[in-house]
């Protein structure tokens, strides 16, 4: 499937199940391609993605959006981390 999109010149997150993290500003986080909202808080926010987990803290946060493999989250945005799932 890797190889008919880069023929196709699309990026690997089109095709694959790759985790994108797109911020905008301090106010807004859209992660495509995630598995699972694990825990949410006005202050913090765990999202399971296919190889990390990713971690949101803030202030006044809200989950936006939350649909299949799409999560929005918006609020005073002051760190977000992605921890690697270890291999064992």
């Amino acid at each position: 499937m890797k190889w008919m999109g880069k023929m196709a010149g699309l990026p690997e997150d089109a095709v694959g199940r790759i985790p994108r993290v797109v911020m905008i500003g301090n106010s807004k986080v859209v992660v495509y391609n995630a598995e699972k909202l694990e825990q949410f808080t006005n202050q913090f926010v765990r999202i399971q993605l296919s190889n990390a987990t990713l971690e949101i803290q803030g202030k006044s946060l809200e989950v936006l959006e939350l649909m299949p493999a799409e999560v929005v989250i918006e609020g005073e945005i002051t760190s977000v981390c992605m921890k690697e799932k270890k291999r064992g």
